[in-house]
């Protein structure tokens, strides 16, 4: 169930950028993501607000620091994508996206097979395909450390929901979502940026924010189930995202990310069979 619910996280993250793709490129990612980031935190209050969970400190606590792992994640894998290609920044940041809290949950939680143990390693090295054999890397050397800080980030971010207890629900993801933002938000003005995009863009914006907090939501039960399976799984959105935009957009698709599409399917089911 774990590497189930992992897979819907993910499915959602790729929605949450196909709404965000337009005011992305209209105004640019760090506007996406700070409205993004905020409109999730909504969506995450009204899906807390409707099903069961008790609002626990410690549970709130550990919410607002994975958001702040999120938040510093997002903001130098954007900074990043900028200053070089996501053919740099992308593989980095989605390796240790994963291996983080995998190995965490490996040793601390429940311990997967030989077989999960090749499935992760075969959905990693399909993620990096997909990932690289998009565009061609350009200054490999000043988007590797931003890369290995979004991955730090998003790694760490994603290793303290396991920490969370079954007991508080969806609560964690609303503070998640509020330090995400915020983090956001500062990075923003300091750069001198906006926070909000224009109304027009309002649709769009609501759209990403709903998936974006349901993301958040799938991805908790996912890590409450398995966390080793779900921490995997819910870094496959780039394969998702791929898919998506060749569907909808008709993006360019190359021969190397169909191959690294197979290999994430195979390491997937051998996650989940493992």
């Amino acid at each position: 169930m774990g590497a189930l619910f992992g897979l819907l996280a993910a499915l959602s993250i790729s929605t949450t950028e196909l709404f965000g793709r337009r005011v992305t490129n209209e105004v640019g990612p760090i506007v996406a993501a700070s409205i993004t980031s905020l409109l999730a935190a909504v969506t995450a209050l009204i899906i807390a607000s409707l099903t069961d969970g008790s609002v626990i400190g410690r549970d709130l606590l550990l919410g607002g620091a994975s958001g702040l792992g999120f938040g510093i994640g997002m903001s130098t894998y954007l900074h990043g994508v900028r200053v070089s290609s996501s053919a740099v920044v992308g593989p980095v940041s989605a390796a240790l996206t994963a291996l983080i809290p995998f190995g965490y949950a490996a040793v601390v939680a429940e311990a997967p097979g030989a077989l999960g143990y090749a499935g992760a390693a075969l959905a990693i090295i399909g993620l990096m395909l997909v990932t690289i054999g998009g565009s061609a890397a350009t200054n490999v050397a000043g988007g590797l450390p931003f890369g290995t800080m979004s991955g730090l980030g998003y790694g760490l971010g994603t290793l303290v929901l396991i920490n969370v207890s079954d007991d508080s629900g969806s609560w964690p993801v609303v503070t998640q979502r509020l330090a995400a933002f915020a983090a956001v938000a500062a990075f923003a003005l300091a750069r001198k940026r906006p926070v909000f995009p224009p109304r027009q863009y309002a649709l769009p914006s609501l759209g990403a924010g709903l998936f974006a907090g349901l993301s958040s939501v799938l991805a908790l039960i996912g890590l409450s189930a398995n966390a080793a399976a779900a921490s995997v799984t819910i870094t496959m959105f780039p394969a998702g995202s791929v898919i998506i935009g060749r569907v909808l957009f008709r993006d360019a698709v190359t021969r190397a990310q169909v191959i690294g599409l197979a290999i994430v399917i195979a390491g997937t089911i051998a996650i989940v069979v493992g």
